[in-house]
């Protein structure tokens, strides 16, 4: 359903790149059942004018679709949300500097890229491939970012008597 919506959004992009966030999202809403913030819509409007749509989708959306599919599995009566939860407890969010400095990785894959965007929240991204870690490390230097901005580990297996 996100990579629907990501191409949605992307080919709204594409015929009018000025769409007003308020249409734009109240056209997102009406087909998905839910809409994009106007915040989020700035700055894939900025993202789509410089190439980047795919991965500042990732940044900003990731978490939702980690929230979506965590719900999927719960029986429909667990799905409620229960008094007083207004946002995902999954979701950094927030102005908090300790958020600032957090990631959530769903599994671990053999590369991991870690970079602090423009706004100075982490971001990571995991690759099975070491050549798709190399084009995104290549891509952020390109936009601007500095090299001490960015973190690039490769998973190493450890035995168990080393482990322990």
């Amino acid at each position: 359903m996100s990579n629907d919506r990501k191409a949605f959004v992307a080919s709204a992009f594409k015929k009018n790149p000025e769409i007003k966030a308020v249409d734009l999202s109240r056209s997102v809403r009406e087909k998905f059942g839910k809409g994009i913030g106007f915040v989020e819509i700035k700055k894939l409007r900025e993202a789509c004018s410089e190439g980047t749509f795919d991965r500042v989708w990732d940044e900003l959306m990731g978490m939702d679709d980690e929230w979506e599919a965590c719900q999927s599995t719960l029986p429909a009566e667990s799905r409620k949300k229960s008094r007083g939860e207004r946002r995902h407890k999954m979701a950094l969010r927030g102005r908090r500097s300790v958020d600032r400095n957090k990631i959530l990785l769903k599994e671990f894959r053999g590369h991991l890229v870690v970079y602090r965007g423009k706004d100075g929240f982490l971001n990571a991204q995991q690759f099975d491939s070491r050549k798709r870690a190399e084009d995104l490390v290549k891509e952020l230097l390109g936009e601007g970012l500095r090299e001490a901005d960015i973190a690039w580990f490769r998973r190493s297996e450890m035995g168990s008597r080393a482990a322990a």
